[in-house]
């Protein structure tokens, strides 16, 4: 299901956590009038409406702590997290189909994998995904309040920072191989990056300038 057919001009901004998705998405929401569907604002009424036979990955959530996705290993994590995403992917699109104003859409959010978007785009300039490196990463993760709420579920708070970061940074990784797989258009933010740069180089690849 394609949803551009349906009328719907829709550009994907996904990536790595702490890649700068979401204050890009506001500026080019205020530059060129697109609505922005940020997807973790969605996220709690899709695991909402999972089932553990449909969606087996993200339903396992409504009964996991922090603490218990804390302490999987990378390679646990990352085919719980993919598979989560996968099976909310048909939500995301549902979610969409249903916005109402004929403002062109741009969706953020770690939640895209390139090789669910790949069947979706009509473009490929209308996809783009932003992978943070570590030093960048580390740099505004520390900065989150969230991050450290959740580390504090953990008995061992240490080992679940530890295994926090090295989570994300894989699945950053995972990111950038998926959708070089796929010959879809990947921006590396690297220590100090220039947001307004960014912005002004996702506006040409996009062409909106």
């Amino acid at each position: 299901m394609i949803i551009e057919v349906n009328e719907k001009l829709i550009y994907w901004l996904g990536g790595s956590t702490c890649a700068g998705k979401t204050t890009i998405s506001n500026v080019l929401s205020a530059n060129y009038g697109f609505t922005v569907y940020h997807c973790d604002e969605y996220w709690g009424q899709h695991i909402e409406k999972s089932n553990a036979q449909e969606h087996p990955n993200l339903n396992k959530i409504t009964k996991a702590s922090w603490k218990d996705i804390l302490s999987m290993d990378v390679e646990e994590y990352l085919n719980w997290a993919t598979g989560s995403f996968s099976e909310e992917f048909g939500m995301i699109l549902e979610d969409l189909v249903k916005l109402s104003d004929d403002k062109p859409i741009l969706v953020e959010g770690i939640n895209l994998l390139p090789k669910l978007i790949k069947d979706e785009i009509v473009n490929i300039d209308h996809a783009i995904w932003l992978i943070a490196d570590e030093a960048f990463y580390i740099k505004h993760q520390m900065k989150r309040k969230e991050f450290f709420e959740r580390i504090k579920e953990c008995s061992n708070q240490e080992l679940a920072l530890q295994n926090y970061m090295n989570d994300d940074l894989a699945y950053g990784k995972y990111i950038f191989n998926d959708a070089k797989k796929h010959d879809l258009k990947v921006i590396k933010i690297v220590n100090e990056s220039d947001i307004k740069k960014n912005v002004e180089l996702i506006s040409t690849l996009f062409n909106l300038s």
